[in-house]
């Protein structure tokens, strides 16, 4: 029997420089928001691969303050959140695609095909629209170097590492037609992992205390456990009313386990301090 659990997460870097900085400069404070865009296992479509995540390019935001205690090397801390919808027009294509069997197996796998023979396939699935949601903390160094020779534009680059708070989403969504329905009901979990992030951003100052910035970073995190995650699917035949009408239910509880990983892509802005 081939059970469905769909468990379906995500962090930024800088470097900076300045004009003539000395080591009792306070650093600067940056704000960016942009789009996150998922990678890996987060953003396959697999139906028959419990770490499939399903998600969608969503939103990312940070809030990051970084201190310098050399000319080019300091220490960064990052607050993070990011929020990715979940892909419904490839759940309801998958779904709409697949066997469920007597017993509330899905089949279609060559390699591990359900015992029973009876199977229907459920067309025209619709999904509502639910996404994962996160927020990190995370600290570690950066660096920063002059690029080109106006003095106003420089490279930040950071490593970080931290800790993630991770929900996510609720999954609900049905089929239905004149002679049959089904339906499928997942609870939504949270989470605590780690979270790591490799950025470059380049700082564009528009005087000598604002500056402009664009980051592009990569963010992951380990393979994260939602605990008690419940699915219910319910499926009737015929009409209702009719000798021929029938409808069961299957229900399934268990762990769900997710690495969210994403490239981001974001435009702010920050003060020197």
């Amino acid at each position: 029997m081939k059970k469905i659990l769909l468990i379906i997460f995500f962090c930024p870097i800088q470097v900076s420089l300045v004009f003539s900085q000395t080591m009792k400069e306070k650093g600067f404070v940056s704000f960016t928001i942009g789009a996150a865009i998922p990678a890996g296992k987060f953003a396959s479509n697999d139906l028959f691969d419990k770490s499939s995540g399903f998600a969608k390019t969503g939103e990312s935001v940070s809030l990051s303050y970084s201190k310098f205690l050399s000319k080019h090397w300091g220490i960064s801390v990052d607050i993070y959140g990011q929020r990715n919808p979940l892909n419904t027009n490839a759940l309801e294509s998958r779904f709409s695609e697949t066997k469920i069997y007597q017993g509330f197996s899905f089949g279609s796998d060559p390699n591990n095909p359900p015992p029973q023979t009876t199977y229907a396939i459920y067309p025209n699935w619709k999904f509502e629209k639910k996404a994962w949601l996160y927020s990190a903390l995370l600290l570690g160094g950066n660096g920063r170097w002059a690029v080109g020779k106006s003095n106003t534009t420089e490279l930040i680059t950071k490593v970080l590492i931290g800790v993630v708070y991770a929900k996510s989403p609720e999954l609900k969504g049905s089929s239905i037609t004149d002679t049959a329905t089904a339906n499928i009901v997942q609870s939504k979990s949270s989470a605590f992992g780690f979270i790591f992030s490799f950025s470059g951003d380049l700082h564009y100052y528009l005087n000598k205390v604002i500056f402009l910035s664009s980051a592009i970073s990569y963010t992951g995190t380990n393979q994260i456990t939602f605990k008690d995650v419940k699915a219910i699917l319910t499926t009737t035949k015929g009409t209702f009313g009719r000798p021929d009408y029938s409808v069961q239910q299957s229900t399934t509880t268990g762990n769900g386990k997710q690495m969210i990983s994403s490239v981001n892509l974001s435009l702010g802005v920050g003060i020197k301090l």
